[in-house]
């Protein structure tokens, strides 16, 4: 299962959803599924708007957690 940590790393950088969205010009509606782990998909220009706007790698923004079987 691949996990995005955009919550994580607007709670430490004290960031709402429509600071983050003014950032990347991203829509809110998109910066929440993506928080929320409802996305199904990311491209990678939004990616980079991410990283940019956050000062993070895509390792950190991007988790990939194996499913226990």
């Amino acid at each position: 299962m691949i996990k995005l940590r955009l919550a994580e790393i607007l709670a430490r950088k004290r960031l709402s959803i429509v600071e983050l969205s003014d950032r990347t010009g991203l829509s809110v509606r998109d910066l929440e599924e993506l928080r929320d782990q409802k996305a199904l998909a990311l491209r990678l220009r939004p990616l980079e708007c991410l990283c940019r706007s956050l000062g993070c790698a895509p390792g950190e923004l991007i988790e990939y957690v194996m499913d226990e079987e």
